[in-house]
């Protein structure tokens, strides 16, 4: 899982100066907000791997909990010594300072922590609509507690790094991204490891490299299709929607049946099983006792304790952290599909995931000649049916004068309705938690078409409201 190859045992001294960077280099420092998440370490890896070619000179890991700081501190620090420290760490629960001279920003943050996404996830339960931390009314919740915290966090960052690129990771990604375009931030752009998990796979099976197929993408983060897999000037999805094979082994397990998916005609996300199979996926989750967040809770926990004793006994951390990370990936929905994801399938490189989408956007930032990546930024056109300022999740030509989307015309009919529901909800979420409004949050919770009545939704809200208690009470 964690490259070694790149980062050999040197036998340099863990004190050893940072290497000079190359003639003619501007100093790279990245913040990571959020700093103490279990992926953080995946962050770590991945820039060592990647540091002949992004020459990053610093790395500031900020979070409020010092506990998850310090693991994860421990685990870079392995991590770092096996390279022979390529870059210097600094690691802070203060944001005063954490963002000085940034180039880039990555924002991971879970306002309420695992707590509160346990929360989330439990209260639609109760009222037969999906708890999901991203989608339906636990990314409502999310997104809220979210947008007040991270908006004041970047206002810092521009305070501090003015011309710093902001990666938004922190989710509901989309939603939370279009809460920092509409309140002025310019330079951001929201990635997701969705879609570019789909084209590895769409590629795998068409048995090409990943680099030839290039995919017409297009939807709301979370709420996105393939209309085109383009291979040599050839779309071959028609190809892959003749085939139930090819069909199963793009997507692992039973998300989806072939024969719904050929009646499409597009590729769905992984996350329209939450639309496609509601009352399916709710079934099962109520059917379970624990929810995932409460199972990644206990993956966070048992790390802490296994890889904190093991540097006591000295010895090597990462082989506990390893199998944590399998262990948390392996779960991923698997309660809605009923089938937990093959490890061998899942493949064992380091980047796999939010670490390969936020450094990819990093090195096509820093190099002139931009590249084709799918990610969350300002429509600008893109997608007919939207709004300019809406932020739609397509392909676009990133480099260092930040990600332009490629135009990608109207929605499919089949799935038009749905999306301007979507944005509709996100908007009025984005409104609602910019003025402060618990009316109008309500109002915005009641537009998701996840949630079957006004009333029920008045209903998820105001329990989330009590159980997440201050987080929510800056809403009037």
């Amino acid at each position: 899982l964690l490259d070694t190859r790149a980062g050999r045992n040197t036998g340099v001294p863990d004190a050893a100066r940072v290497p000079d960077r190359p003639p003619g280099r501007v100093a790279v420092i990245v913040a990571v907000a959020g700093g103490g998440g279990m992926r953080t370490p995946l962050m770590i890896s991945g820039l060592i791997e990647r540091r002949a070619r992004l020459a990053v000179e610093r790395v500031v890991l900020y979070d409020t909990d010092p506990d998850a700081l310090h693991l994860v501190k421990t685990l870079a620090d392995a991590l770092l010594v096996r390279s022979g420290r390529p870059f210097a760490l600094q690691t802070t629960t203060s944001p005063a300072g954490a963002f000085d001279g940034a180039s880039f920003v990555i924002t991971s943050v879970r306002v309420g922590g695992l707590a509160g996404r346990i929360i989330d996830e439990q209260v639609p339960l109760a009222y037969g609509v999906v708890g999901q931390e991203t989608t339906g009314p636990g990314g409502w919740a999310m997104a809220l507690r979210t947008i007040p915290v991270l908006t004041d966090l970047v206002a810092r960052v521009r305070r501090r790094a003015p011309e710093a690129w902001v990666i938004n990771f922190t989710n509901p990604a989309g939603l939370i991204t279009q809460a920092l375009t509409a309140s002025g931030e310019t330079r951001v752009v929201g990635i997701c490891d969705s879609p570019p998990a789909l084209g590895r796979k769409i590629a795998a099976q068409l048995r090409v490299p990943e680099s030839a197929v290039r995919l017409d993408y297009l939807g709301l983060n979370h709420l996105g299709w393939v209309r085109a897999v383009w291979t040599d000037g050839a779309d071959r999805l028609p190809e892959i929607l003749s085939s139930d094979d090819a069909i199963r082994a793009i997507y692992g397990r039973p998300l989806f049946e072939p024969g719904e998916v050929r009646r499409l005609g597009l590729l769905p996300n992984e996350y329209l099983q939450y639309y496609y199979h509601h009352d399916e996926v709710v079934g099962r989750l109520r059917a379970t006792p624990r929810t995932r967040a409460e199972d990644v809770a206990d993956v966070a926990a048992r790390l802490k304790t296994s890889a904190l004793e093991a540097v006591t006994r000295g010895e090597d951390p990462l082989p506990v952290y390893e199998a944590a990370i399998f262990a948390r990936r392996s779960s991923y929905m698997a309660t809605e599909t009923g089938q937990r994801r093959d490890l061998a399938m899942m493949g064992g490189h380091v980047e796999g995931g939010y670490a390969r989408a936020a450094l990819d956007v990093i090195e096509a930032m820093l190099h002139p000649q931009r590249r084709e990546l799918i990610v969350n930024t300002v429509n600008q056109g893109a997608i007919a049916d939207l709004d300019d300022a809406d932020v739609v999740e397509v392909p676009s030509r990133v480099g260092p004068d930040g990600a332009h989307p490629r135009s990608m015309g109207g929605l499919p009919v089949a799935v038009r309705d749905l999306v301007l529901r979507v944005k509709a909800y996100e908007r009025a979420t984005v409104a609602a938690a910019l003025h402060r409004s618990w009316r109008e949050a309500v109002a915005a919770l009641a537009l998701h078409p996840l949630v079957p009545s006004p009333e029920v939704g008045e209903r998820i809200a105001g329990e989330y409201r009590r159980r997440h208690g201050p987080s929510l009470g800056y809403l009037g």
